[in-house]
């Protein structure tokens, strides 16, 4: 498709009627999703004078099993599409819910190993270590509708300080109506080991303690030790708070977030657009095929994972490349 002729994706009733004239015509005449996003890559990277790398999931996406949390295979995605940048700055379009902080971890060391300067589009939603992985950058653009989320750790699906507070609940009931009261309580004693105390303040401190170091180093890396400690000691707690945003899909936005002095803006203009776009396509690819996570870029690189539901079973696919994706081949049901 020439990019001249190219159409744009406002909102989603553009995509929807896109679809639509899509699947009226030829194979040969239909247009390639790949070839769609990349051009809007090619003009976000025009505007902002650097490369783009692409990491996006199905999201939200509420099947249990659908791989879609950041996790170790990313750090495969993430190395090649790193391999595949040659620059000493780099943008990071960011959509996901979240997932292992050991794995955004090492996604971060690689992405500032390999480059001086990291900046974080985020056309809707980053929560919990996709939050974390963005503190990383140094400068965080939101799209007007986009938010970030608390970093408190879930275990097993329960937040931590919510299972903490369980222990603390019962703690304080029996001080108050003495030891005798204890075997009402053991049912609820056992519903958890002991030992997962210990479990959900490792898991808090570790979250504190990255999201802490990658503020320091990258974010606020040229400021004043002083002023800088307490910008970062006061954004720490307040993404970590479970007691205070009460739930752990809590959407910050950016409202929420201008009283912390952080470096985060709003995409204006041109950005903005653009960022939508590109979710909207994004989503489009999602919609239409059995992807639920990409690691793209502008360059010709683009594979992901897969996840399909089947009648009476459950098929997940290996990883694969999805260069050459066109509607008329795409299941529309």
């Amino acid at each position: 498709m020439a990019t001249a002729s190219r159409p744009k994706f406002t909102t989603f009733s553009d995509w929807h009627q896109f679809v639509i004239e899509q699947r009226q015509l030829p194979p040969e005449e239909a247009a390639n999703l790949y070839e769609l996003r990349k051009n809007c890559y090619s003009r976000i990277e025009e505007l902002r004078g650097r490369p783009l790398i692409v990491y996006a999931v199905q999201f939200p996406n509420d099947h249990p099993r659908v791989p879609i949390s950041i996790d170790q295979v990313d750090v495969d995605g993430f190395t090649d599409l790193i391999a595949a940048t040659e620059s000493e700055s780099v943008d990071v379009l960011l959509h996901s819910p979240g997932g292992s902080p050991e794995a955004t971890e090492r996604i971060v060391a690689l992405l500032r190993t390999a480059f001086n300067t990291v900046n974080f589009l985020i056309p809707h939603s980053a929560f919990s270590a996709a939050t974390m992985l963005a503190f990383s950058g140094n400068e965080i653009v939101l799209h007007p509708s986009a938010c970030l989320g608390p970093i408190d750790p879930q275990i097993n699906g329960t937040p931590a300080r919510s299972i903490k507070r369980g222990f603390e609940r019962i703690r304080d009931l029996l001080k108050q109506e003495g030891p005798e009261a204890l075997p009402a309580y053991i049912p609820l004693i056992e519903k958890y080991s002991i030992e997962l105390l210990e479990v959900c303040d490792d898991a808090e401190n570790l979250s504190k303690e990255l999201a802490k170091q990658w503020l320091t180093e990258f974010m606020f890396s040229d400021d004043d030790a002083a002023s800088k400690n307490e910008v970062i000691e006061r954004a720490v707690d307040y993404f970590s708070s479970y007691d205070l945003h009460k739930t752990h899909s809590r959407p910050i936005t950016f409202n929420k977030l201008q009283p912390l002095s952080l470096k985060i803006t709003v995409a204006e203009s041109d950005l903005r657009d653009l960022l939508r776009e590109a979710h909207i396509l994004i989503s489009g690819l999602f919609s239409l095929t059995s992807f639920v996570k990409v690691y793209e870029n502008s360059h010709g690189l683009t594979w992901g994972r897969q996840f399909e539901v089947q009648v009476g079973k459950i098929q997940i696919p290996q990883p694969q490349s999805q260069p050459q994706i066109s509607l008329p081949n795409a299941d529309f049901n």
